[in-house]
């Protein structure tokens, strides 16, 4: 990955001081969260799992099901995306349309060339096995839409729903998967953290396609 990229994807202790400058309860309102305050920290529901996050020790944490925090490592994409949702999202509900890249504001610009939204590993591993490909979305959280061969939507974040779309070609057209977004997610993230927020994303859907 480019330089410029591994270092704005980088969380820095100033987003943790921020975090810290927020009472809990505007966090909570305004990103759907819940606080414990036994943890002094926020739960917050990403990909369908349950993370703790702790501005006073800068960590993050994976809920168990028993309500027990564990230790995962946890890429800088994620730390970062989770951090400015926390500190970004707005007392807003998503639109339930869904848009290309393109559509968003300075999207047709900004994702291009290095910060193209790459799906290849996916469509690699999935593009030619549409059922293949709804399965590894339903293990992430999502729940199939009537889009292209095969689509999915996932719930990143309470607020911020992703969908992935698949077109499995043929003998003239090779696989292509294509990612829409809601158009609300702008008010909640920057271009640059959308970004971080589909890399992950696929980070992901390609660990549980993998065995």
């Amino acid at each position: 990955m480019h330089e410029e990229n591994d270092r704005t994807a980088i969380p820095s202790s100033l987003h943790w001081d921020r975090l810290l400058e927020f009472h809990p309860t505007d966090v909570c309102h305004r990103a759907e969260a819940l606080y414990n305050p036994t943890w002094e920290g926020f739960v917050l529901s990403v990909y369908n799992l349950r993370y703790l996050v702790l501005p006073k020790k800068k960590k993050i944490l994976r809920m168990e099901w028993n309500d027990q925090p564990v230790e995962e490592e946890l890429p800088p994409f994620f730390h970062l995306m989770v951090l400015v949702y926390l500190l970004e999202a707005k007392d807003l509900k998503p639109s339930h349309r869904w848009v290309s890249e393109k559509d968003l504001k300075g999207g047709s610009t900004f994702f291009r060339g290095l910060h193209s939204l790459r799906s290849g590993d996916l469509e690699e591993l999935c593009g030619k096995n549409p059922d293949a490909f709804l399965q590894v979305g339903r293990k992430l959280g999502g729940n199939e839409i009537l889009y292209g061969d095969r689509g999915f939507a996932l719930e990143v974040f309470p607020k911020i729903p992703l969908a992935y779309v698949l077109w499995k070609g043929d003998d003239e057209f090779p696989p292509k998967i294509s990612i829409l977004f809601d158009p609300t997610v702008q008010s909640h993230l920057p271009l640059d953290v959308i970004w971080c927020m589909v890399a992950e994303t696929n980070r992901r859907l390609v660990e549980y396609f993998r065995p």
